[in-house]
């Protein structure tokens, strides 16, 4: 008797691509519904059944990061990124991790390295708004504390997302915004108005330029957001 061929590299037993692809979305489907056991269970079967297969890992990971537990999320996520070093959906939900454990700086490292990569579709802007909300956080962080010391370091690290979704994306207007926000609450109205004056230059939306006008007011600058469009 012929032997059946698997469409799936590396999987203990024959399994095509359809029966594959219909094992993941009842993964994700029983997570849509809340039911994490039951996605839990059904995702470490088939993680058995075909171990080389990063989809996989990432469907494991992903149960664990909804139910916040962004360590064992990581876990999974590096799983993929060992099955593929190339992935660059890999790096960058690593680096989703990251964000949420409060490793910003090691979470841009991973940003950086997925943006190189660039295999998958749609990374290089998964991974940019990843950037941008990892410097929200960092600045929501720094608006919580209450040692100076403490504050100026997450103000840093804000500033270096921004920078990074800046560099990533340098024609969008919103990362020099975020920039701006962050040189104003930090006291440094010089360095706020040339990133407003740099943003305003790149045509922004309307939600933009009523952030620049805002930022504009504290400083003293005067709403400079131009017409609506």
């Amino acid at each position: 008797m012929a032997e059946t061929k698997s469409d799936i590299a590396g999987s203990i037993l024959p399994v095509t691509k359809q029966q594959a692809m219909l094992m993941l979305e009842s993964v994700y489907l029983w997570m849509d519904l809340g039911k994490f056991d039951h996605a839990r269970e059904l995702a470490n079967g088939a993680a058995a059944l075909m171990p080389k297969t990063k989809q996989v890992q990432f469907a494991l990971g992903t149960i664990e990061f909804n139910q916040q537990k962004y360590d064992k999320a990581l876990q999974f996520f590096r799983a993929a990124q060992r099955l593929d070093a190339k992935s660059g959906l890999a790096r960058a939900h690593c680096g989703e991790a990251l964000i949420f454990m409060g490793k910003t700086s090691e979470a841009l490292k991973e940003l950086q390295q997925a943006r190189d990569l660039e295999d998958d579709g749609g990374v290089p802007d998964f991974a940019y708004r990843l950037t941008l909300f990892a410097g929200i956080a960092d600045l929501e962080r720094a608006l919580k504390e209450t040692a100076d010391k403490k504050r100026g370091e997450k103000f840093d690290a804000a500033l270096k997302a921004f920078q990074l979704a800046a560099k990533f994306e340098p024609k969008q207007a919103e990362p020099k915004l975020r920039m701006a926000e962050v040189f104003v609450l930090s006291g440094k109205n010089g360095e706020a108005k040339a990133e407003l004056d740099a943003a305003l230059k790149l045509d922004p939306i309307d939600e933009e330029k009523a952030m620049a006008d805002k930022l504009l007011e504290l400083i003293g600058g005067g709403g400079k957001g131009g017409k609506k469009k």
